[in-house]
């Protein structure tokens, strides 16, 4: 099946699909129409056979999407895009960052010789995506604390692949991880138990639709006492001011505890730096948002002339967090470790010109609110990891503002100045880059490419 028949049988199968009620199907009835004119007991056998057909279905693709990942990667394409990997390209598609993060580590576990159980369930339509995934995350779980035979590892991978559910793959991974973990007193010198590894040490934080964090740690014992002492103090329960008891639950004391101890770190000076400055919460406000029932047009006492944005969802947001409300803007501004931006219509904050060469940590700080990170296309490192580029030379009289500066990592900053990559602020206040002439045509146009965090995969100006 080639590219165009692939496409035709997707277009055959949305429409059969999703076919209206009452549409003209040249007599035949469409999956779409059954599926909304089932009838209790009399289509019971049917639908459960089409809903088991269309699983298998969805199986078949992730595995087809994962398949692509690994030919992406292979044939080299993300470079030639100006991204990261396959995952990059496959979210820019439209799909989710953590559908397409689980797509290219399958297609990474679909060419391991070692996972071919996993590869056969998956292109047999058999073993979800989700599954899948499960089995090879709970496998590099066990692996990264126990070194398995073969015969161990043929094990491992069956047992997990017999499981109900990803849930049930971790469990099972973590008891083989314990089962064959060596006896101490058998082990040979040097050896560290599992619960004394730092190497192991792990800590996620994934975002929920609504908008809140979720953070899992796994914390060597070491740590995780260093934690439970700090926390300690903080979690013990709290009168109500009428001397009842602390409603609150244990698990909400310790998230409390949490939030007191990012708050104190943030307060003190001594703390270490991040980017050339010290690390705070940083709210940016768009000069469209009304808080306290006026629009807010001053920073600090000092009023700004920029022009109020059209955009209806003009909302407050933290640089880790994204949007909030204006209420709780107004919360977090009261503290001392929250620094305020106002922001134009093209989301660019205010240029705070400098007589230094070096840029001053405001200027950094409005680098990092416009560019994010190295705004290289398809870099996006941290911007704790990027110098501050001046557009226009320091040496050919270029100044240190917001509006000659752009955040790049030291590798695309060599670029730049040795490459033959060009990078220069447009009118939207944004950097635009410029890549090196092709030799084989020098007088083909050279398209100017979105900075990191505007860049889409089509050139359109509606896209930015």
């Amino acid at each position: 099946m080639d590219a165009a028949t692939l496409t035709d049988f997707a277009d055959l199968m949305s429409g059969d699909l999703t076919v209206p009620v009452g549409a003209d199907t040249d007599g035949q009835v469409a999956l779409g129409q059954f599926l909304v004119r089932a009838r209790a007991i009399d289509d019971d056998r049917e639908l459960l056979a089409v809903t088991a057909a269309v699983l298998r279905l969805r199986n078949v693709v992730d595995y087809s999407v994962a398949a692509a990942c690994a030919a992406i990667e292979r044939v080299g394409l993300p470079a030639r895009k100006h991204v990261r990997s396959a995952a990059a390209i496959v979210t820019e598609l439209g799909a989710a960052p953590a559908a397409a993060h689980r797509a290219a580590r399958l297609g990474q576990a679909i060419v391991d010789e070692n996972l071919v159980a996993v590869t056969r369930g998956l292109r047999d339509g058999a073993v979800s995506a989700e599954k899948g995934d499960a089995v090879v995350i709970g496998l590099g779980h066990v692996t990264d604390r126990v070194e398995l035979s073969d015969e161990d590892h043929a094990r491992v991978v069956h047992s997990l692949m017999v499981q109900t559910s990803p849930a049930r793959v971790r469990e099972k991974a973590r008891a083989w991880a314990i089962k064959l973990a060596p006896v101490q007193d058998d082990a040979e010198d040097g050896y560290v138990p599992v619960a004394e590894r730092d190497d192991l040490n792990e800590m996620t934080l994934n975002r929920t639709d609504d908008g809140r964090v979720a953070v899992t740690i796994d914390f060597d014992i070491v740590a995780a006492e260093e934690l439970s002492a700090a926390l300690d103090p903080l979690t013990r329960p709290v009168p109500e001011p009428d001397g009842s008891q602390d409603r609150r639950s244990a698990k909400r004391r310790r998230a409390d505890a949490m939030a007191q101890v990012i708050r104190t770190y943030l307060a003190h000076s001594d703390r270490p730096e991040s980017g050339g400055v010290l690390p705070h919460v940083t709210l940016s406000v768009p000069a469209a948002v009304v808080m306290n029932g006026q629009v807010l047009d001053s920073v600090a006492g000092q009023t700004i002339s920029i022009p109020v944005t059209e955009d209806e969802t003009a909302v407050p947001w933290l640089g880790f967090g994204g949007p909030i409300s204006a209420r709780t803007a107004e919360l977090i501004m009261c503290e001392a470790s929250v620094a305020m931006a106002l922001l134009d219509g093209n989301g660019v904050p205010l240029s705070v010109g400098r007589e230094k060469r070096l840029f001053t940590p405001s200027i950094r700080k409005a680098l990092v609110l416009r560019d994010r990170g190295c705004a290289f296309p398809g870099c996006g490192v941290p911007p704790s990891w990027c110098d501050g580029h001046h557009v226009e030379h320091w040496e050919h009289g270029g100044v240190t503002s917001l509006d000659n500066g752009v955040l790049l990592c030291r590798r695309h900053h060599t670029v730049i100045h040795h490459g033959g990559w060009e990078v220069f602020i447009g009118h939207d206040r944004q950097p635009w880059f410029i890549p090196p002439a092709d030799p084989e045509h020098p007088k083909r146009r050279r398209e100017p490419i979105r900075s990191n965090a505007r860049r889409t995969l089509t050139s359109l100006p509606a896209a930015a």
